[in-house]
């Protein structure tokens, strides 16, 4: 817990709201469509990117986020993963512009090369995911697996493959993203566990290690 007065502590409940309160337009404009890479849907208190995440997306984000007439503060995810790089620049962009990333472990999987973009995040919030025992759940069906999950990654099937890249690219930026002891957690999941083997992560837990930052959504960006 020695990390908690590091810049991604749990936030006070009142200055979380007012960080993300900020009003964003109500456009519902979303691009991608399945099959296609993320779909980026702008609701109306925050931006929701959905799907696999395909070489170029990175950039797609981007250009959308410069374009919109209204920067939301919040951006939801629920993807399964996909690209590394493209996540690493999704998620630099994110720190830069001082948002917050949301994932919900009722109705959203933010796995594998998503959760480099949950860890982009200023404020990091892991909502309804205290249900989620820490570890590999291969017995549940795919649709039932839900909330952050880690493993390695690979390349064109290959996990030596990806190593490389991952020691290059991915560690610097978690270790820039993320507290000491919750970039050892994710750093020993990783490395210990093959693409396969993916480990979901218990909402305590994650703001314990500081993953999250809280598990609190603004009542504004709730039905």
């Amino acid at each position: 817990m020695g990390m908690q007065n590091y810049l991604s502590i749990r936030c006070p409940r009142g200055l979380l709201f007012a960080m993300l309160g900020a009003m964003c337009s109500v456009l519902y404009a979303s691009e991608g469509a399945p099959g296609e890479g993320l779909t980026i849907t702008f609701r109306d208190k925050y931006v929701y990117v959905q799907g696999s995440i395909l070489r170029g997306d990175g950039a797609k984000f981007v250009q959308r986020m410069q374009n919109a007439d209204v920067q939301c503060p919040l951006v939801r995810l629920n993807s399964g993963g996909g690209s590394g790089v493209d996540a690493v620049e999704i998620g630099t962009y994110i720190r830069r512009h001082r948002l917050a990333t949301w994932t919900d472990g009722l109705e959203d999987k933010c796995a594998s090369a998503c959760n480099r973009i949950f860890a982009g995040g200023i404020i990091r919030i892991y909502s309804n995911a205290q249900w989620i025992p820490t570890g590999k759940h291969k017995k549940l069906r795919e649709g039932m697996l839900h909330g952050l999950g880690y493993h390695h990654p690979r390349h064109n099937g290959d996990f030596q493959a990806a190593a490389p890249h991952y020691r290059a690219n991915i560690v610097p930026y978690l270790k820039a993203m993320l507290p000491p002891e919750a970039f050892d957690w994710v750093y020993d999941t990783d490395t210990h566990n093959l693409t396969p083997d993916m480990v979901w992560l218990n909402g305590d837990q994650a703001l314990e290690l500081g993953i999250a930052t809280t598990d609190q959504v603004p009542s504004e960006c709730l039905p």
